[in-house]
């Protein structure tokens, strides 16, 4: 708390919010997934296509987000939380963990470094995004939230789908339970999909910005890092 009162002090983030995909890590966890299912023999070759289709809705600001889950999640469904905890884990090692930007790893340190709270906020489903957030240390992970049934994974949503206005809503959730607001908090992220974020909150940072966040963020003056 005096960590975060100081930063309040001086005009500086009380809160870091981090992006995950093309922010922290050179991968798009939705599409290594299913690559790596696949690898597994859980789903079948054509679904590497089907991800890659999504994953350009995603890009273009357009995904379709109830037909995208509901392909998503096939490998969740009655599939219990300890199967789940070892496939992710198995995909983290083999697909994700050599994507991490050193640069990403550096930041987040410095910033811990502060004692004040760092946190990822990402769309991907937490059960796939939490293995990301513990090896970086960070105090929490908001992500999407999948339903679970008799103690099995029901391929549904546990929520809201965390991107646009959902993100920010969880934030501003969380930015509150601490005693904080968003014009407290900054928030590093990628894509057009972060636009609405990166303009809520107080403390606005493009990281490894595609070239529409990248011109909206010289436009208004945001900090761009681009990590490697």
């Amino acid at each position: 708390m005096k960590a975060v009162l100081r930063a309040k002090r001086e005009n500086m983030p009380g809160i870091y919010f981090f992006d995950m995909d093309h922010t922290l890590i050179d991968n798009d966890c939705d599409v290594s997934w299913k690559s790596f299912v696949v690898e597994q023999k859980l789903a079948p070759s054509d679904a590497l296509e089907r991800a890659t289709f999504y994953y350009y809705q995603y890009v273009d600001g357009k995904l379709e987000v109830s037909d995208f889950m509901d392909f998503q999640l096939r490998e969740f469904v009655g599939k219990t939380e300890a199967e789940m905890d070892k496939l992710v884990r198995l995909h983290f090692e083999t697909w994700v963990k050599k994507t991490i930007f050193p640069g990403a790893e550096t930041e987040v340190r410095r910033i811990k470094a502060f004692g004040l709270p760092v946190v990822l906020l990402s769309a991907t489903n937490i059960v796939i995004a939490r293995p990301v957030a513990e090896y970086f240390g960070f105090d929490a992970c908001l992500a999407t939230e999948l339903e679970i049934k008799d103690g099995r994974y029901t391929g549904k949503l546990g929520g809201e789908y965390v991107l646009g206005a959902g993100k920010i809503k969880i934030a501003r959730e969380y930015c509150e339970s601490h005693d904080l607001t968003l014009a407290d908090a900054a928030y590093y992220g990628d894509s057009v999909n972060d636009i609405p974020v990166l303009e809520a909150v107080g403390f606005p940072i493009a990281a490894n910005p595609c070239s529409e966040l990248e011109a909206k963020a010289r436009k208004n003056n945001w900090p761009i890092l681009k990590f490697n």
